[in-house]
């Protein structure tokens, strides 16, 4: 957006950590906040700058989702921090878009809605088409994963492989222990496999990973895959969530994914990806391979991880405004760029 540009009018669906976190971007920008939307519960009828840690007032009351008023809503976009699955946010879609908003996900699937769940990908295309609006999945993976592959290929005059590895620390992207239980880590092994992680369709989504970089690149895609393990520490592991300080060995720390994508033209894509507890020395990262001429690599290094999975998402914004109608994923959308000169903080 050029300088001087409006701010973005945004609504904000799902006020958990990082809908709190977006709220509070808009909030230190100036970017008004024209709604906010939860589930049922403590945080319904109270003000968002209360919920989302402001300290202040925002005169924006948090709405029940299901009986919050859509009609109305003077936005340009809505922010959807609601769930990973798309099954489990289409209602949060078809609300948001009927009411003439683009929409900005943070949820895993919807990075690459056709490859996650087709069916309901041609339902939001649709819908997108139908309110003349955008849809985009954007987030942590948006720089650090899809951006820095598509770079690191950009010398190539001939390529035959892409390869990620990559390491997260889900504590310093949480802020409870169930939200890291969600992959059971803390769990025994065996529950691991009795709740079916190893088949959850969100853990599954890391597929579309070297997918997407592939697709940004021209290849044509054959089939991506990927399989779930459970990463398992025989040392202790230290955590800021047990009064103990720290999880005994034995228990599952987290999760490793690996992925596979073919294409018609020979060129494969893969994926080694760690999600799980640190140990010490441990730096959360991205590292990127490419194989052919000439070979590069690229390893991209996440010191505030919950900051930047905010960032990627607030950053995006302003390019799903002004992006066509339909599915737009983040790689089709240019480089990541920041807000800092655009709009600095305007509140202190």
């Amino acid at each position: 957006m050029p300088s001087g540009a409006r701010p973005p009018r945004i609504a904000i669906y799902g006020v958990g950590q990082y809908g709190s976190m977006i709220a509070r971007l808009a909030a230190d920008k100036g970017w008004p906040i024209v709604a906010a939307f939860n589930r049922a519960g403590p945080k319904v009828g109270k003000d968002l700058g209360r919920v989302a840690g402001l300290g202040r007032d925002l005169g924006v009351v948090v709405q029940d989702c299901e009986t919050g008023d859509y009609a109305g809503l003077d936005a340009d976009i809505g922010v959807v921090t609601h769930r990973d699955l798309l099954s489990a946010n289409m209602d949060a879609y078809r609300r948001l878009m009927s009411a003439g908003l683009n929409i900005a996900c943070h949820g895993v699937q919807s990075y690459l809605p056709q490859s996650n769940d087709p069916g309901l990908a041609a339902e939001i295309e649709a819908l997108a088409q139908a309110n003349g609006v955008t849809f985009t999945g954007c987030g942590i993976w948006d720089m650090s994963r899809i951006w820095s592959g598509i770079l690191a290929a950009g010398p190539c005059t001939d390529i035959t492989s892409i390869h990620i590895s990559s390491l997260t620390d889900p504590e310093g992207q949480c802020n409870s222990i169930e939200q890291i239980k969600q992959y059971c880590i803390s769990e025994p092994v065996e529950t691991f496999y009795e709740r079916g992680i190893d088949r959850n369709q969100a853990a599954l989504a890391k597929k579309t990973i070297p997918e997407m970089v592939l697709r940004a690149l021209g290849y044509t895609i054959l089939e991506s895959t990927a399989s779930v393990e459970p990463v398992v520490y025989d040392v202790p592991v230290k955590t800021r969530f047990v009064p103990e300080g720290e999880f005994p060995p034995g228990l599952v720390m987290g999760v490793r994914f690996h992925c596979r994508t073919t294409t018609e033209e020979g060129v494969t894509g893969t994926g080694l990806v760690d999600q799980r507890m640190f140990l010490p020395g441990d730096v959360e990262h991205m590292h990127w391979e490419v194989e052919g001429t000439p070979r590069n690599r690229l390893r991209v290094e996440r010191l505030d991880s919950a900051d930047a999975t905010a960032g990627n998402l607030f950053n995006r914004i302003p390019d799903i405004i002004a992006a066509r109608p339909g599915i737009v994923p983040v790689y089709e959308m240019g480089p990541l760029t920041p807000t800092a000169r655009l709009w600095p903080k305007v509140t202190t």
